[in-house]
């Protein structure tokens, strides 16, 4: 039998700053949402494997004394959830979005002309409720008990004492992310291995207006029932079976729930307004294509197109950070899996895109990036055929602190959105920038020595948008 929802929690005076037409949730009720969907049995075991399957976190500096750790998406979110309470936090919901939510609910085909879904990263949102006088505060504490949370997964004999959570976060962090304007307000937090090939990401979110890129990771599982039920059945387990599961509802922030779901099991891309998209879902948009997607209708990603491509010059104008943002997907996406074919099938595409519908780029400007996606591939050593390969004769000086494994990145504020890239350029040579500057083959970097931003410095800038 199914068990009934959790029961809802007492209705809440403070505001609930989540657009509620796009999620689907009634204010100061919790996570079960007015229209959810139920999971069925088969798409709740799915999810208990992706929440129970343990995560490796390792060192960044191999040689350090540090653990490396075990950690389930479960267990970091009951331990965080649990911090964040005894700390007055005041959590609205918990729910699991990104390519780990589609994974668990689409359907299983026995046709083979269909690609199998796969995912790299354990998306978890926490839906916090942040006054407005509080919010650098509230979010520093956020950032304090995620990290210092890592201490409970630390083997028993650990001298845990003198450990504070900035040294946690030179050490296991992967990427750290703030993100504070008039109507978005939230920050994240990446922990994996250094391969980039699992990790689970923390967003922890106040305000926030476009919750997805594409339709088919626009779902989200509340996971408030599940963790309910976890909790009532502590003392004395039960396994889960196709006559007793938890209930779970999943929603989808896209308009129609059961569109979304048909481009899901059927593998179309489809969506809508790329230009309020991060990057414009410019690189979502070539990697959905190298896995196996098709477009839902031709003629009309062929109009969203060059919106993708403005969106993205918009948020990465200049060539080095160009450079960063499509090293980091090919590395986290590709190169960690060791899926070189595709590696190159994604620069191929991502040229051929940009050469035909980068509009808004003068032909100098468009031949630039042109030549930064072709060094890519020769550095990943997957080079181009002719005649695109002929672009590899633009003058390039890549920076030599950019290794194959993931970058890191600081936990700081970015008036246009996130930001993955070192904020202090003296510490390293950015690509294109100087045609007198010379890379020389044994000028190293120390990759540690990267910029963090001290709280205090946390800037505030209007939007990007799209002219």
């Amino acid at each position: 039998m199914n068990l009934p929802p959790a029961p809802l929690p007492p209705s809440s005076t403070s505001e609930t700053h989540v657009d509620v037409a796009a999620t689907g949730t009634t204010p100061g009720t919790g996570s079960v949402p007015e229209h959810g969907h139920p999971l069925s049995f088969d798409q709740v075991q799915r999810l208990c494997s992706v929440l129970t399957e343990s995560v490796t976190l390792t060192p960044k500096d191999p040689g350090s004394n540090f653990p490396v750790l075990q950690i389930s998406p479960a267990a970091i979110v009951k331990v965080v959830r649990q911090r964040l309470i005894r700390k007055g936090i005041t959590i609205r919901d918990i729910r699991m979005n990104g390519s780990a939510a589609s994974y668990c609910l689409c359907e299983r085909h026995t046709d083979s002309s269909l690609p199998e879904l796969k995912f790299n990263d354990v998306d978890l949102i926490f839906g916090v409720s942040i006054d407005e006088w509080c919010r650098e505060r509230d979010f520093h504490i956020i950032k304090e008990e995620v990290l210092t949370s890592l201490l409970d997964f630390f083997p028993e004999e650990s001298s845990k004492a003198r450990i504070s959570g900035h040294l946690l976060e030179e050490t296991y962090a992967r990427k750290m992310v703030l993100v504070m304007t008039p109507k978005i307000e939230w920050s994240l937090f990446s922990l994996g291995d250094e391969t980039g090939m699992r990790s689970i990401e923390l967003k922890f979110v106040n305000k926030i207006q476009r919750q997805f890129e594409f339709t088919v990771d626009s779902f989200q599982i509340c996971l408030d029932e599940y963790f309910t039920y976890g909790r009532c059945t502590e003392d004395s387990p039960v396994a889960i079976s196709a006559e007793f599961f938890p209930t779970v509802h999943a929603i989808s922030v896209y308009p129609d729930y059961e569109e979304a779901m048909k481009h899901l099991n059927e593998r179309l891309i489809h969506t809508q307004n790329p230009e309020e998209i991060r990057g414009g879902g410019l690189l979502k948009y070539c990697t959905l294509l190298v896995n196996g997607f098709k477009p839902a209708e031709s003629s009309q990603m062929e109009k969203l197109e060059p919106y993708m491509c403005s969106r993205f010059f918009i948020d990465f104008p200049a060539d080095f950070q160009q450079y960063y943002k499509i090293r980091r997907c090919v590395t986290t996406r590709f190169l960690s899996v060791r899926e070189l074919g595709k590696c190159q099938e994604f620069l191929q595409i991502l040229f051929m895109v940009v050469s035909s519908q980068a509009r808004c780029l003068m032909e100098s400007e468009r031949q630039k990036t042109m030549s930064v996606i072709v060094h890519i591939s020769f550095e990943v050593g997957q080079p181009f055929p002719p005649p695109m390969a002929m672009f590899s004769s633009y003058p390039i000086h890549p920076p030599p602190c950019v290794p194959l494994r993931v970058q890191t990145s600081s936990y700081h504020h970015h008036g246009n959105g996130r930001s993955n890239y070192p904020r202090n350029r003296r510490h390293f040579t950015p690509p294109f920038e100087s045609s007198s500057h010379q890379h020389h083959p044994h000028h190293h970097h120390n990759h540690s020595s990267y910029h963090r931003a001290p709280w205090s410095t946390v800037k505030r800038a209007p939007t990007a948008q799209v002219r």
